[in-house]
């Protein structure tokens, strides 16, 4: 940030909170053109704890005690105008609302993308994922899951991330990665 007394070499939650609210106040610099300016003390935490296993992520949230490749099974609740609807059942409705949606996360069908994650529109009792379709491919109804996650550092603020979308069916016999 231009006028600060301090310089951040690591994403922390002071940069993180400015590229929320407004990013164009960033400046990425040379490290020689700081000039006078001090590190960050929690930049300094983020770098060294780089280096050792991470006991917490940014002091928020305990790391989730779950497997790698975790999956929520969705149902088809609407498709209008190239826009799938997609839901959880009740058992999978918390873990969906604690997840986050990040740029470019793709609806996988046979390894190709056939649309584009938009969000999790959590406002609603039954949260639903909004997915662009691609116009070139044709809607497949049937069941859906989504396979989770950590998140990128910019989306830390929830412990889960959407990795990618793909039909459940095929799911099944396609190869772990």
């Amino acid at each position: 940030m231009k006028y600060e007394k301090e310089y951040h070499p690591a994403w922390c939650r002071v940069v993180a909170e400015k590229w929320s609210s407004a990013p164009r106040g960033l400046l990425v610099t040379l490290l020689a053109d700081v000039g006078v300016r001090t590190r960050c003390r929690e930049c300094d935490r983020c770098l060294n704890s780089a280096t050792e296993p991470p006991l917490h992520e940014h002091g928020r949230h305990p790391q989730p005690a779950r497997q790698p490749d975790q999956v929520i099974p969705l149902r088809v609740v609407g498709f209008s105008h190239g826009v799938l609807f997609l839901a959880a059942g009740p058992k999978y409705q918390e873990l969906l609302r604690e997840t986050a949606v990040e740029p470019a996360t793709p609806l996988l069908v046979d390894g190709r993308r056939h649309g584009m994650l938009l969000r999790v529109d959590a406002s609603r009792q039954e949260p639903l994922l909004v997915i662009q379709m691609d116009p070139r491919y044709k809607f497949r109804n049937g069941a859906y899951q989504v396979r989770l996650r950590p998140p990128l550092q910019r989306s830390a603020t929830k412990p889960y991330a959407v990795d990618f979308v793909e039909p459940a069916a095929r799911a099944r016999h396609a190869a772990p990665h």
